[in-house]
């Protein structure tokens, strides 16, 4: 679809998860959202189209052109126009009909002025366009249960200029650290990387960094989005001090303690935290880990698929959720989380 160079935004309406490319009737043309790749948030803009230019015709002229460019600051009388344009008032009513069978314009209220009757009229929609009946391209879907506005919240630091801020750490395949643990829930940071994908453009650099090669190359003031636990993450092992739920040392990480001294040591439990970074109090740290690695990819699922529940209700600051993962279809595989305990 291309939008002609006539038009015209009023503003822009809020894309809802559950709609892509619908279009409905609206007189002559069909109303179809209209999304810019290049802006995140899903926004969108309401535009009228048709396969023929003749049905926008109305607004080709100077003054169809001028009424609607003025309509895009909303709403207003047809003898505020004709004083705005400096035309006379039969001028611009014969514009404002054509305009409006054009569907271009809508009547929005009348109210009685010196004994007769005035229409106030806005934009229709946020603009026109014309398109042809090419094949188009095919883009990935807007319609995804992982596209949650709850979940760009807790991750706004990460997301908020529409390229991603900060790194993905997952832990070192190879032994490492005081335990030589190997980690193996790495590539559960997949489901994370598809999740930042619908809030982010395409990183330039690798975002993807080892536990070591944080720590090697110096680059924990940074934003930091950490899977998997202290057993096998460097990283998630000296946030744990700081979190308001912790991973226990007792037993090897065995278990995972809240704040009135609950133990969750299930093999499906972990924990998705979110903090001042430690190293840089201007950063945040967000972990997704879990007491075994099943445990993490039912944090990584609780983050992507069910963030509207994980994160009901937050608006910022720390944050400390213990999920426990659930086999719901018995297939003996994680696709539900349960939420045991919650903290800010």
């Amino acid at each position: 679809m291309h939008a002609s160079a006539s038009a015209m935004p009023s503003g822009q309406a809020t894309m809802q998860n559950n709609l892509s490319m619908v279009s409905q009737r609206r007189g002559v043309a069909r109303e179809r959202f209209l999304v810019d790749p290049r802006l995140g948030g899903g926004a969108a803009k309401r535009v009228l189209v048709s396969d023929s230019p003749d049905d926008f015709r109305p607004a080709f002229g100077k003054v169809g052109q001028k009424i609607l460019k003025l309509l895009a600051g909303g709403p207003m009388y047809p003898a505020e126009i004709a004083r705005e344009l400096g035309v006379h008032h039969q001028t611009v009513y014969y514009h404002m009909k054509r305009l409006q069978k054009a569907g271009l314009v809508s009547p929005l209220k009348t109210r009685v002025v010196r004994g007769g009757e005035a229409t106030v009229f806005s934009l229709s929609s946020d603009g026109y366009a014309v398109e042809y009946p090419v094949r188009g391209e095919l883009i990935p879907s807007l319609q995804s249960s992982s596209r949650s506005r709850a979940l760009g919240v807790f991750l706004k630091e990460f997301v908020s200029t529409g390229s991603l801020d900060g790194w993905v750490v997952v832990g070192s395949p190879v032994p490492h650290g005081a335990g030589g643990a190997q980690a193996r829930d790495g590539h559960y940071a997949v489901q994370l990387g598809f999740a930042l994908g619908q809030f982010v453009s395409l990183p330039q650099r690798f975002p993807v960094k080892l536990d070591v090669d944080i720590k090697a190359e110096k680059l924990e003031a940074s934003n930091m989005l950490v899977v998997g636990g202290p057993r096998a993450n460097l990283i998630s092992e000296e946030l744990n001090r700081h979190v308001p739920i912790r991973f226990s040392q007792s037993g090897f990480w065995g278990s995972i303690t809240d704040q009135d001294g609950r133990s969750y040591g299930s093999e499906l439990d972990s924990l998705v935290a979110k903090i001042q970074n430690p190293w840089d109090r201007t950063k945040t740290c967000v972990l997704a880990a879990g007491v075994t690695g099943a445990g993490t990819k039912a944090a990584i699922i609780g983050m992507t698929n069910y963030a509207d529940q994980v994160f009901r209700g937050y608006s910022g600051g720390d944050f400390a959720c213990v999920l426990r993962g659930v086999d719901r279809d018995g297939d003996g595989k994680v696709d539900f989380v349960e939420i045991m305990k919650r903290a800010g």
